[in-house]
């Protein structure tokens, strides 16, 4: 059995090589047609047999593809000579395909696009893979075409070769000129507008403050108008005021000049009495005049300083005490000792004597009288509070605004209400601040008003 299978191995082996013979000749046959270009085909073979797809089933719709698209297709050999371009590119640099094929890639190129063409070189076989550069190509009318090159290189057959793929940038590049045309434009617009609106802001900023000036004239009118009627209102009643009395001095001094030898001792201590008492009062309206006066028409007098406001409560509180004894009225000082204002002194004096004696004269037997305190933002208020018998709505809305006849009433009452409540409005608005009074008629008053707290002029 052994000596039949040897003899029988070499008819076996014999046959395979014939097999092997046949394919071997198959496949020259094919790679000759092929080089041969009798034919495009890619052959495949697999282990029974050779499969080989021609152009019709695996190279037409890549070539289609080609010469359709919208970008340059250019295949260079290593000296830079176009061995394949589509219509694209043709049509890009003006030129029939026949012409452009065959010639130097180069010619086509500007200068400085040139440079970076010329530094790619192969060195061990090195692919350049997806190379991108905004490059120019010249047509043959000499028109410059902006175009973005990417660049492949690689072996083909053996032969090292450039693949090139040009998109156009012209219609790119003009849209980027326009957009940026247009940017430039609403740049220019925006600071235009931007002056507008400035100056359509001064104006109105301009418009605001003549309006503002305006309304300011219009209340200083207003002010000056009511200044005036009050200044007629006020010389009328210190004329009758201050002649009035006078007269009646006068006429009792001439009755004692001439019936002093057949009047009785006490009618004469009483007319005297009465000459002291008229003579006294009209001094007292004549001080407050010059006090008016002097804040009115003298300026300078105004010298504002730190003051400790319970200091100076004390002292008027002393110069008034005999009065509030003598009308069994209790003072008291609850201000706060460390509180200081940025007032005048003899304002000061002058503000707090004329309200706290008001309220004397207007509390009965029994009652009090309390000045207080309080801090607001950088005023202080100060609270000057009695029990008296109050005032009607209609006296106080004319309090500091007093007519000819509440000053006249207020002069033949004694209540002292006119000229001394003149002289405190002036002298607090004179010192930065502001005065007002609440009152319920038969429960007492509350005079309020503010001085700023002590600052560093």
């Amino acid at each position: 059995m052994n000596s039949k299978k040897f003899l029988e191995e070499p008819e076996r082996l014999e046959l395979e090589n014939r097999l092997l013979q046949q394919q071997l000749r198959a496949a020259r046959e094919s790679i000759e047609v092929i080089n041969n270009k009798h034919i495009d085909a890619l052959v495949i073979a697999d282990e029974k047999d050779l499969k080989v797809y021609i152009e019709k089933t695996a190279d037409k719709s890549y070539r289609i593809l080609i010469e359709k698209m919208h970008e340059g297709a250019v295949i260079l050999n290593d000296d830079k000579t176009i061995l394949y371009c589509n219509p694209y590119f043709a049509n890009i640099v003006k030129l029939p395909l026949q012409k452009v094929i065959g010639t130097k890639f180069d010619n086509y190129v500007d200068a400085a696009s040139k440079e970076h063409i010329e530094t790619l070189r192969i060195r061990d076989n090195e692919i350049v893979t997806a190379l991108k550069e905004e490059i120019y190509i010249y047509a043959s009318d000499g028109v410059k075409v902006p175009v973005l090159m990417t660049l492949n290189s690689m072996f083909l057959d053996d032969i090292f070769v450039f693949s090139i793929i040009l998109t156009d940038l012209t219609i790119q590049n003009q849209n980027q000129d326009k957009l940026k045309r247009r940017t430039n434009q609403l740049e220019q617009i925006n600071k235009e507008l931007d002056i507008s609106n400035k100056e359509l802001i001064f104006q109105i900023s301009e418009k605001e403050k003549r309006g503002v000036e305006l309304n300011n004239a219009k209340t200083e009118v207003k002010e000056l108008v009511g200044l005036n009627t009050h200044k007629d209102n006020v010389m009328a009643t210190l004329s009758h005021d201050l002649r009035s009395p006078l007269a009646g001095i006068i006429g009792l001094a001439e009755l004692l000049k001439d019936e002093f030898e057949t009047l009785e001792h006490n009618t004469i201590k009483d007319m005297l009495n009465l000459l002291f008492k008229a003579s006294k009062d009209e001094l007292s309206m004549l001080n407050e005049l010059v006090e008016w006066a002097r804040i009115k028409y003298a300026s300078e007098a105004f010298s504002p300083t730190k003051i400790e406001l319970s200091e100076y409560v004390k002292r008027v509180f002393n110069t008034l005490n005999e009065i509030a004894v003598a009308n069994k009225i209790q003072l008291y000082n609850i201000t706060e000792k460390d509180i200081s204002v940025y007032a005048d002194e003899n304002m000061l004096l002058s503000i707090l004597q004329n309200i706290v004696s008001n309220s004397i004269k207007h509390t009965l037997a029994g009652g009090k009288i309390t000045v207080s305190t309080k801090i607001k933002e950088d005023k202080i208020v100060i609270e000057v509070k009695d029990s008296g018998i109050g005032m009607s709505k209609e006296i106080k809305d004319q309090l500091f605004t007093p007519q000819l006849t509440i000053l006249s009433n207020a002069r033949k009452e004694n209540k002292g209400a006119g000229i001394g409540l003149l002289l405190v409005k002036g002298f607090v608005e004179k010192n930065g601040g502001e005065i007002w009074v609440e009152s319920v008629e038969g429960a007492g008053s509350s005079f309020y008003f503010t001085l700023p707290a002590m600052k560093y002029a």
